[in-house]
């Protein structure tokens, strides 16, 4: 799904956007661009543009103006340029990003593509910088633009990789565990300090999914479908353990004043305490409230790593640049 605000950016100024693919692509100034949506946050994009130089001896450094662009629009993360393919990462940060994320976005396509056109750079195949025969492909839910004889040659490190992935299988499923488990402790800290402060936040559980996932695949070796499965496991488990040590804190400060305790003192007691029927709804409250902030926060991440794990290299050309006149640049 692409994001609201930029999907009406492309519908007001012609461009196509492709929900279902998290897909906008068109032209600005005569240069072919795409925006990629990311899949787990709705305000980071990256946009890509193909470009080399032209007929001109003397071009100014692309990579020095695109270093001043980082510096120019507040939403731009960092921008590089590989020889045929520049790529710029934003992501909206702050608590205003929703009012000028997309107008940043749009500010930095109008300088990039004018920067491209006064400069005489030309559209490229980012595999060969051939001009001619380009079309636009998405491999892996990353775009290329290509011509048809280095998509050819892309295809058959496709059959590669989609042959590797199957080897794989589940890899080292205790190692797996191990790393989930260590991975989830920095969700269960950032929950705990979150409940201190009296609230509960979809960030903690989106924190202990991520590291989960992430510590599963370091010392698993591969994050098979049954490693997101048991990490998402490992991560609900964790949200109990952290709710706990929430309520242990609570006890400890409420009767360190009056008695000799130790926080372990406090944490043995915590089952007594759910007895009484006051604190074990308000427990089962923030339990019912953080797997549902858990969810949401997370779903997006859960999806991709899913799909990540299929074994299946997806590549499908979304349009031919060239017979669209996309890459004429005398437009």
């Amino acid at each position: 799904m692409i994001y609201k605000k930029v999907k009406q950016y492309a519908q007001n100024n012609g461009f196509t956007a492709e929900d279902k693919s998290g897909l906008v692509y068109g032209q600005m100034n005569g240069f072919f661009f795409s925006i990629h949506q990311d899949p787990a946050t709705p305000a980071k994009h990256t946009v890509y543009l193909w470009v080399k130089e032209g007929s001109m001896t003397a071009v100014p450094a692309i990579t020095d103006f695109l270093n001043q662009c980082t510096g120019k629009h507040q939403y731009l993360q960092s921008a590089s340029y590989s020889g045929t393919r520049i790529t710029a990462e934003f992501q909206g940060l702050g608590f205003k990003w929703g009012k000028n994320y997309v107008p940043c976005l749009d500010a930095f396509l109008r300088d990039i593509t004018s920067y491209c056109s006064s400069n005489q750079l030309v559209p490229c195949c980012q595999s060969c910088g051939s001009s001619a025969g380009l079309n636009l492909y998405q491999i892996d839910d990353t775009e290329h633009m290509l011509c048809s004889s280095c998509y050819a040659g892309a295809s058959d490190n496709i059959q590669r990789q989609a042959a590797e992935k199957s080897k794989k299988g589940s890899g080292n499923i205790v190692g797996g565990i191990v790393g989930a488990l260590l991975g989830s402790v920095l969700g269960v800290i950032v929950w705990v300090l979150i409940y201190q402060l009296g609230y509960i936040s979809a960030i903690a559980g989106l924190v202990m999914i991520i590291c989960a996932l992430k510590g599963y695949e370091m010392l698993g070796g591969h994050l098979s479908k049954t490693g997101i499965i048991i990490s998402c496991i490992i991560s609900f488990i964790m949200v109990i353990v952290a709710e706990q040590l929430s309520v242990g804190i609570e006890i400890y400060n409420v009767y360190k004043e009056y008695y000799e305790i130790t926080f372990f003192d406090a944490f043995r007691s915590v089952p007594s305490f759910l007895e009484e029927p006051e604190i074990r709804t308000a427990v089962i409250g923030d339990l019912v409230i953080g797997y549902i902030l858990m969810v949401v926060g997370a779903w997006g991440t859960i999806r991709q790593a899913y799909k990540n794990s299929s074994g299946k290299v997806s590549a499908r050309m979304v349009t031919s640049v060239t017979s669209a006149g996309y890459a004429d640049n005398n437009k």
